[in-house]
């Protein structure tokens, strides 16, 4: 029996009243006609996050640049699922059985994340996770598949999350063919497995196209959170393919907590600079007068505060630029 399969047995023993879910062979669809549709009055699952976030049965992908934080955006939505507790403006519907499976920052720096944000997490919450301490699995591989599936039918996960996406497959991302195998992998868990996927994923070298590789890997999430960072503020932006996008929105880090929280305010100047690029002090005011987003004594008022605060910083070339920036 290896580590997995004994961390899950004890697990299991501690805390474990749900009935199992069912799993086995490959299902095929049951065909229906129209008519069966129209007269189906059967109600659908509860979502797991809500406003469309993640829905029953459907693929999430986190994306971000490189220290975005969505590796400690993916563990805070693994707690909070577990324990069926909202955080950071996401609501949390209910608990659920979580696997999470990260494979990049070694085992020792992320059992310190954990142990970090799980001191007001409740062991029967903390029993709703199942965890690897090493992963080493291409899901295009066939042993590999094999034993991911091994340990989905033994964690009976409702969320299976991998962190990140490229350490999961050996293809060539920008390839449509060859990552087609393994979103087709993906939608096979999510149909045998009864189960929902969390996808934490790189962007690219123009972080304007989201996640970086193929557009098959965008055309095939459900939904979509893209983190940036703001200065010491992240800013979420949202792509939903069942429900209205909500607006972009901020959040702040806690980081004697390591959880995500609403951000009390959004910093204006800051968010342009992060869209839009390094920009003058009087070009920047010009734009948002013409465009009447906001009145000129106020703007510069926004802009002399956002310095002031230390999140943004005027350059030798008579610029605005982000404070993190070099």
């Amino acid at each position: 029996m290896n580590n997995f399969s004994r961390s899950l047995n004890t697990a299991q023993r501690k805390s474990d009243n749900r009935e199992p879910k069912q799993s086995g062979a490959v299902k095929r669809a049951d065909l229906m006609t129209f008519l069966d549709v129209v007269n189906d009055k059967s109600i659908p699952p509860a979502p797991i996050v809500g406003n469309g976030v993640l829905l029953d049965k459907t693929i999430l992908q986190i994306v971000g640049e490189a220290k975005s934080k969505k590796t400690f955006l993916a563990l805070n939505m693994t707690l909070a699922m577990a324990s069926g507790k909202s955080f950071a403006g996401f609501s949390v519907e209910k608990p659920s059985r979580v696997l999470h499976l990260s494979a990049e920052g070694g085992y020792f720096p992320t059992r310190e994340r954990i142990q970090t944000m799980a001191k007001d997490i409740s062991e029967e919450a903390l029993s709703n996770i199942y965890f690897s301490k090493y992963v080493n699995m291409s899901i295009d591989v066939d042993d590999d598949y094999r034993e991911l599936q091994s340990w989905i039918e033994e964690a009976k996960p409702d969320v299976l999350i991998l962190d990140p996406l490229i350490r999961f497959h050996s293809q060539d991302e920008n390839s449509s063919t060859a990552m087609n195998v393994v979103f087709r992998r993906f939608r096979e868990l999510i149909a045998n497995y009864n189960l929902s996927i969390i996808i934490v994923h790189h962007t690219g070298k123009n972080t304007s196209l989201g996640g970086r590789g193929s557009s098959l890997i965008r055309g095939e999430y459900d939904s979509c959170i893209t983190i940036k960072n703001l200065a010491d503020n992240s800013k979420l932006s949202f792509d939903m393919r069942h429900v209205a996008s909500p607006p972009p929105r901020g959040i702040k880090f806690n980081t004697e907590s390591f959880w995500f929280e609403e951000s009390a305010s959004d910093d204006k100047v800051v968010e342009y600079l992060t869209d839009n690029g390094s920009i003058s002090k009087s070009e920047l005011v010009k734009q948002w007068v013409r465009s009447d987003t906001q009145c000129s004594s106020h703007a510069y008022r926004l802009i002399d505060r956002a310095i002031d605060k230390g999140n943004v910083r005027e350059g030798d070339d008579g610029k605005l630029h982000l404070s993190n920036e070099e």
